[in-house]
């Protein structure tokens, strides 16, 4: 028996219909959008954001998106109805609600695409997609005044001004309403990517004016609007972009509204594993792609499961973190380190790390305020929140939450591991780090403790390794040191064994080979670094970090003892 296709890629809600294609049913969504005015959507990259808007656009469109069409239509022609495209999914079932299926003009807008380095190219960018939907609706001009035809045939050409361009989603609401004797809805996909453009750019003021203008006029005391929905990765702080609106409600990882209709529920991960005969998997694709809280349910990332059960070779990898451009958050970890690394090192050990965050993201605040940091990486998914509590509103009435940062599943946990390790290979460069690392498991220990000592003295500079958080700073470093290490070694950091735990641990996938153990400890006070690496052998000893190997079947193991301070450190060994 053929199975469905797996809809990769596939951000058509039609398409996956008319191919029969496997479809999650998230369409009681829409039960949920007819109960509010403007709802501002924010989800990680490919958690179904666009799907779901395009089955929105089908659900309410009454069929008239092009000029030809609309003639074929006047003239009785045809009959445009999209109702057979919910025959059999769960919004169906609401006879009230499906009054309302194809209804209402309907315009529907991506922005996905603007990602330009200067603000020139992204303001051609949106000129054209405003252009593109005034020639798709040309027929309109039939019934407006001269005045009015005169803007609509500028925006057409690219040549209106930029208020004509700010104005015109607005005015081309009134022109719909004017036809059809009906307000519309506004579909905005992605709305937060050219803003993130712009900062990452140097353009956010220019932009931000814009798209500020822009959604105040089209989606504020609008007589001509039904509904507004915006989609995007980050909630952009009201007092930047949505000032002028009263109040739209969000939908979002910290505060969510719509929790399971975004990304796969438990209950939808099993059936589909079900379907595709791969339900024996289902514990370790629950350990690698599960693991987003929202309203206490537990969201799986749908790219990965998705991409996992196309997969032949039934390979568990990472598959969404290597989908989208994040170097927003990567560089903003970089070159915030200082400001995060207390955080960051508990999180990556998996113990408790609590902040206060604000639910929206004040891009002029992200390389002052740490907690906009983690903010962003909870909306854009690189982090999840445990036991999130509201505990206030900000002065613009955004959302202040306590909140337990965590690593949300094993794909992700990959990623840290992934960008500490660029980020030291930046610093001291691949070559020598591959030096080092070879004559540590080759057994020519003398020699790695010379390189490991001339690289601390000549590269911790870009580290703090003098103040209060340098165990930290050492963690990190020595982590993406060894991570260059997983394809021969299973390297574990913080690792519960014997009875404590280890800085680090190179246990061997060939258990021939040598496993080696390194704890690090600051010569505090009046202790000098030979005290203190004596300190760290004596606790591998007496924690007994050796059994974690042993249970491996390891044979030959290196015991490895450094106390430092500042940019010096000793070596005892075992």
């Amino acid at each position: 028996m053929n199975k469905r296709l797996i809809p990769i890629g596939i951000d058509s809600f039609k398409k996956i219909i008319e191919k029969e294609a496997y479809f999650v049913d998230k369409s009681e969504l829409i039960t949920d959008i007819l109960t509010r005015e403007v709802i501002l959507i924010n989800r990680p990259r490919r958690f179904g954001k666009t799907l779901n808007l395009d089955m929105i656009r089908y659900f309410f469109d009454n069929g008239v998106s092009t000029c030809d069409e609309y003639e074929q239509r006047i003239k009785g022609k045809i009959e445009v109805n999209n109702k057979y495209l919910f025959k059999g999914l769960k919004i169906e079932q609401d006879e009230e609600i499906m009054k309302h299926q194809g209804k209402y003009p309907v315009i529907q807008i991506s922005l996905k695409e603007i990602k330009e380095s200067n603000w020139e190219n992204c303001y051609e960018g949106i000129k054209k997609i405003i252009s593109q939907i005034y020639m798709e609706n040309e027929y309109l001009v039939e019934k407006m005044h001269e005045i009015e035809k005169e803007t609509f045939e500028k925006i057409v050409k690219g040549t209106a001004s930029k208020v004509e361009y700010e104005q015109a989603l607005k005015n081309i609401m009134v022109y719909f309403h004017r036809h059809f004797k009906q307000k519309t809805i506004l579909l905005i996909d992605e709305y937060d990517q050219p803003i993130i453009a712009g900062y990452v750019n140097g353009y956010y003021d220019k932009v931000i004016e814009f798209m500020r203008n822009m959604l105040s006029a089209a989606l504020k005391t609008n007589e001509k609007l039904e509904k507004g929905i915006l989609t995007g990765v980050a909630r952009v702080a009201k007092e930047s972009i949505f000032s002028g609106l009263n109040n739209p409600d969000i939908d979002s990882m910290l505060i969510p509204i719509n929790d399971d209709k975004f990304g796969f529920s438990d209950e939808e991960v099993k059936e589909i594993l079900k379907y595709y005969e791969k339900e024996d998997s289902y514990e370790a694709v629950k350990e690698w792609y599960n693991g987003y809280n929202l309203n206490r349910k537990q969201i799986y990332n749908p790219w990965s499961v998705l991409k996992y059960i196309n997969d032949k070779e039934n390979r568990l990898i990472s598959y969404w973190v290597n989908t989208g451009s994040d170097e927003l958050i990567k560089e903003l970890l970089k070159s915030n380190l200082q400001k995060v690394i207390n955080n960051l090192n508990k999180i990556i050990k998996g113990e408790e790390a609590i902040k206060v965050v604000n639910e929206a993201v004040n891009f002029n605040n992200l390389n002052t305020d740490e907690n906009s940091i983690w903010s962003l990486m909870i909306q854009s998914g690189y982090l999840k929140v445990g036991n999130p509590e509201e505990i206030g509103k900000d002065p613009n009435g955004n959302g202040i939450i306590k909140v337990k940062l965590e690593i949300p599943n094993r794909e992700l946990k990959g990623s840290y591991e992934s960008m500490i390790e660029t980020w030291v290979a930046e610093t001291i460069g691949n070559l020598e780090i591959d030096e080092m690392l070879e004559e540590l498991t080759q057994g020519k220990i003398e020699d790695f403790i010379e390189s490991f000592s001339q690289l601390i003295l000549e590269n911790m500079s870009s580290y703090d390794a003098t103040g209060k958080e340098a165990e930290k700073y050492y963690h990190v470093f020595c982590l993406g040191l060894f991570v260059k290490l997983k394809n021969k070694y299973y390297v574990k950091s913080e690792l519960e064994t014997g009875i404590g735990r280890s800085d680090v641990i190179l246990i061997p996938k060939d258990n021939k080979k040598r496993g080696i153990i390194l704890e690090f400890k600051k010569a505090r006070y009046r202790k000098t670094i030979e005290e203190a690496a004596k300190e760290a052998i004596n606790q591998i000893e007496e924690k007994k970090y050796e059994t974690v190997l042993k249970e491996h079947g390891v044979e030959e193991i290196v015991k490895l003892g450094i106390g430092f301070k500042g940019k010096e450190c000793y070596f005892e060994q075992n």
